[in-house]
């Protein structure tokens, strides 16, 4: 790395259309409102708009404590995704975030179940 030159490993969402194809039901849940124009709508804002709305209490309760601790699993998953990132870990980021998508799926099962539609 240069003094002024960084070099960072991350991860980003390469088809946004994906987070709607494979979670639509968590894409309801995090962005019932009109989203701002230019802000990401990756697999990591999913994940932090759900925990955010969850914390807030703007999910449905029912709903919420159906969907809070999986919602809380992606978060720490996503947060150890940065921290391996961070570590230059990429390897170990990536097994993560098979981990983090597989339970974004679990929740994803669990807010399609029609009492929460």
């Amino acid at each position: 790395m240069g003094n002024v030159l960084q070099i960072r490993v991350m991860a980003r969402t390469y088809d946004e259309a994906e987070v709607e194809k494979n979670w639509p039901y968590l894409v309801k849940t995090a962005w019932e409102e009109p989203q701002p124009e230019g802000r990401s709508r990756g697999v990591v804002e999913l994940v932090e708009d759900l925990k955010d709305r969850l914390e807030l209490g703007m999910i449905p309760e029912e709903k919420a404590e159906a969907m809070a601790e999986s919602i809380r699993k992606a978060y720490d998953l996503k947060l150890r995704m940065e921290k391996a990132l961070g570590d230059w870990k990429a390897s170990e980021a990536n097994t993560i975030s098979y981990d983090l998508e597989d339970e974004l799926s679990v929740a994803e099962k669990i807010a399609s179940k029609r009492k929460f539609r």
